[in-house]
């Protein structure tokens, strides 16, 4: 007898366990495992349609003329020279 409530207990056991971990854990690895290849899937995809898209902005946008350097003045010059920026060396 005694080993008969034993054995239903380990069973029981075992069921819960079964029941309680080890399927919802299945279930769970197969839905990040269909998320992951989806995922994979949509990336591959929009890197096709990168890869076959040449770009609006690269392909017709006006080229801007080079901008000239900033005209240098004597006042900037002479401010410039009145303070020397320097480190402390220890």
């Amino acid at each position: 007898m005694t080993k008969l409530l034993i054995y239903g207990f380990l069973i029981y056991l075992l069921y819960k366990l079964i029941f309680n971990v080890v399927l919802p854990v299945r279930k769970g690895v197969k839905t990040v495992r269909q998320n992951m290849e989806e995922m994979q899937r949509k990336m591959a995809e929009a890197q096709g349609q990168n890869a076959n898209y040449t770009g609006f902005s690269s392909q017709n946008a006006p080229k801007e003329a080079p901008k000239a350097a900033p005209k240098v003045t004597k006042d900037s010059i002479k401010k410039d020279a009145d303070y020397i920026d320097f480190e402390e060396l220890k």
